[in-house]
């Protein structure tokens, strides 16, 4: 018999134990089976799963809790951060339809080359430091395909890793953005305007992962979080080096919400006077889902 059914597993950037009832609540009469992803958890209900990991590479959460949540029955993974809520469609009967996904497909958010826009991001500098394979205490060699075989597994889902400008990596011209370059020429061999091992960057606190692929998925996540690669370039990069096909959102007809800034949260959320069943019931019927919902400061009512 092929696999049927579709695990929620839910992972917890710090530990938030007190967020797992909330969670149970909304999401228990949607799938059938919940897992969570727990920093450093110390208690005894069965389906949370500790971990240890730097909440930067939260893909080692994944790797390390592979083996307590994998199961021969399962289709489909669904990864959702413990403050990304989910459109109330979704559900273990229908998400295949809703992120359009047969059994060999996973999905994403989206699934960016290198670099992704004109402007400065932080973690550009993380992908042009990223070496796994000189990483002092780390084999992974044999773990990582060589960079020529990633690029052309990442090249099948239109990921390309193309020059940097020293802006985009270090910021605006300025002593502080020298001052860093300098310190990474003396430290590092090599260009900084090209990655060392092509990658991909996508938002990662959502994703869909085949079970055709989760293996190899888990993996890869486990690798890259022993080299400290930045969260939002690992999980993308070890989806696509493990799925043959990724849906993401432009596929979609309903695309996801992250509110970036406080301003943005309060013009979105104050609506609902932070009452979970109010949420739900007027949850934007076109919106995949919304990040972030904190949800200890929101109250206990269920949808």
């Amino acid at each position: 018999m092929s696999p049927s059914r579709a695990a929620l597993v839910v992972l917890y950037n710090h530990k938030y134990d007190r967020n797992i009832p909330k969670v149970e609540a909304i999401y228990r009469g949607r799938f059938a089976d919940i897992f969570h992803l727990v920093p450093f958890y110390t208690g005894t209900q069965p389906n949370v799963i500790p971990v240890y990991e730097n909440s930067q590479f939260f893909q080692g959460y994944i790797a390390q809790g592979a083996r307590g949540f994998m199961r021969p029955e399962f289709a489909h993974y669904l990864f959702a951060a413990d403050d990304l809520v989910l459109n109330p469609a979704i559900s273990a009967a229908s998400y295949r339809e809703i992120f359009k996904l047969d059994a060999g497909a996973s999905f994403l958010p989206r699934l960016e080359s290198l670099p992704a826009a004109a402007t400065h991001w932080t973690n550009y500098r993380n992908a042009v430091l990223f070496d796994p394979f000189t990483r002092y205490g780390v084999e992974v060699r044999n773990e990582l395909p060589p960079a020529a075989q990633a690029a052309r597994l990442l090249a099948r889902h239109g990921v390309a890793n193309r020059e940097f400008s020293f802006a985009q990596v270090y910021g605006a011209p300025g002593m502080r953005a020298l001052g860093r370059y300098l310190v990474d020429r003396l430290r590092h061999k090599g260009s900084l305007r090209r990655t060392r091992y092509p990658l991909a960057r996508s938002y990662s606190d959502l994703a869909v992962v085949s079970a055709a692929c989760i293996r190899e998925f888990c993996h890869y996540c486990g690798v890259f979080a022993a080299t400290d690669l930045f969260v939002e370039l690992a999980v993308p990069t070890a989806l696509a080096l493990a799925a043959e096909r990724i849906v993401t959102e432009k596929d979609l007809a309903l695309q996801g919400k992250a509110l970036w800034s406080a301003a943005e949260q309060s013009a979105e959320l104050e609506r609902y006077g932070k009452q979970l069943g109010e949420l739900f019931r007027r949850f934007p019927p076109d919106c995949l889902y919304i990040h972030p919902v904190k949800l200890s400061t929101w109250s206990f009512e269920t949808p």
